[in-house]
């Protein structure tokens, strides 16, 4: 390992991490490999080494059957992408080995002052696995970012409902159901702030963690913080644009009903966690009183 700082993104999903990944690795300061989303520890903890192997030589032969798209920039990227594949596969088909995985966050960093991983499953990772990867490195960081909780868990939802076809609606109403009937745990433990939080105190040292939420992230203040938290210069960012919207489609009133009666202990953690948060998590705490 370089003597960089070690930054881990733990997510959450959809709260901006492709935003966050994207800012970090053009900042001159950070290298990220072109795999946004290495899956390691979450990998390790379910020891289905196969089964991610065969994922990730999915996303390399997606990326390969592009090529040539005519687009000379978009083809560069493509074949940078195909080479961290390429070397990301010969670590992970190997299973548990953290000074591999290591040394495949140090490859070709030089001199850079942060290295790092920007995985949101990770957000759902045990107690165990945040120690662990809090001591992989002299100096480690963590950053989890949070949405408000109703509006995370319906663009989950509607990415997964998109990837899966069929009619938007009918599709998403399905997997809502699912997640808070119970029977969709992957999704619902993505949507527990409150468990995630808890598991980092536990097993990370606060100083060492960045909470950060959604609706404030792209403000000068936040990157600043950001920024100093990782021991990097500021760097000008740009904000205006969503980085991978979904399709839109509104909630019924009952499903907003239902979902908000299920969130309302991640409402409570964050705001005894963060104090004040933005008016969008505000006004929808108000339909809970």
């Amino acid at each position: 390992m370089t003597n960089a700082t070690l930054l881990f993104g733990i997510g959450a999903a959809k709260a901006g991490t492709t935003w966050l990944y994207r800012y970090l690795a053009a900042h001159p300061e950070v290298r990220l490999p072109a795999v946004k989303e290495l899956h390691y520890f979450d990998t390790c903890e379910t020891g289905k080494f196969d089964r991610q192997v065969a994922r990730m030589t999915r996303e390399r032969a997606r990326r390969a059957d592009r090529l040539p798209t005519g687009d000379d920039r978009l083809d560069r990227r493509l074949r940078r992408e195909i080479r961290a594949y390429d070397r990301w596969l010969d670590v992970i088909a190997r299973g548990q080995d953290d000074a591999a995985y290591a040394r495949f966050l140090a490859d070709g960093a030089g001199d850079a002052r942060v290295v790092g991983d920007i995985t949101p499953a990770y957000a759902t990772l045990g107690e165990a696995s945040l120690a662990r990867m809090a001591g992989l490195a002299p100096v480690t960081r963590f950053v989890f970012l949070m949405r408000d909780p109703l509006d995370r868990l319906w663009s989950n939802i509607r990415m997964a409902a998109s990837r899966k076809g069929g009619a938007l609606a009918a599709t998403a109403g399905t997997l809502l159901d699912k997640v808070l009937g119970g029977q969709d745990q992957t999704m619902a433990a993505r949507s527990d702030y409150a468990g995630t939080l808890a598991r980092l105190d536990a097993a990370v040292d606060p100083a060492k963690v960045f909470t950060a939420v959604y609706e404030t992230l792209f403000q000068p203040d936040t990157l600043a913080r950001l920024c100093g938290f990782l021991g990097i210069a500021e760097c000008p960012a740009r904000t205006e644009a969503r980085v991978l919207a979904g399709e839109d489609l509104q909630m019924t009133e009952a499903q907003r009903a239902r979902a908000m009666a299920w969130l309302a202990p991640q409402y409570a953690a964050v705001e005894t966690r963060m104090g004040p948060l933005p008016a969008r998590w505000t006004d929808n705490m108000e339909a809970l009183a």
